[in-house]
């Protein structure tokens, strides 16, 4: 709900190093966007941007996204009951910022990934025939 119709300002990748080596167009792509919705299925994060292109998260076995206010210091920034609810200083692997927040991807182990999903839109028409 905190990200839904929310424009990115700037996306700061620290470690492309995760299951997935991340791509380095990911800056760009997602750079400039507006969020459209958040959806999840299974243990992936479905990002659909109002482009109509989406993204995919991971969080593999140990990592956690925290919401960080911009003005707000320590304070909690992980809903997760599973870690700590404060925002830890290493493993940031990536940063994506808004207006008055920030999100940040946390991953110790380095298990989780984030992947940008293309649609396939040229379809043939009669491509059965």
């Amino acid at each position: 709900k905190k990200i839904k119709q929310k424009k990115v300002k700037k996306v700061i990748i620290r470690n492309r190093n995760l299951r997935k080596k991340m791509k380095y167009k990911f800056k760009k792509f997602l750079e400039d966007k507006y969020i459209k919705r958040v959806s999840r299925f299974s243990k992936y994060l479905i990002i659909n941007l109002i482009d109509d292109s989406f993204f995919l998260i991971h969080l593999g076995m140990s990592g956690t996204i925290h919401i960080v206010k911009s003005k707000i210091k320590k304070s909690p920034t992980n809903l997760s009951f599973y870690n700590s609810p404060f925002l830890p200083k290493k493993h940031n692997h990536i940063e994506i910022f808004f207006d008055k927040f920030n999100i940040i991807y946390n991953d110790p182990r380095r298990f989780g990934f984030f992947e940008i999903v293309k649609m396939k839109t040229n379809l043939k028409k009669n491509s059965l025939t």
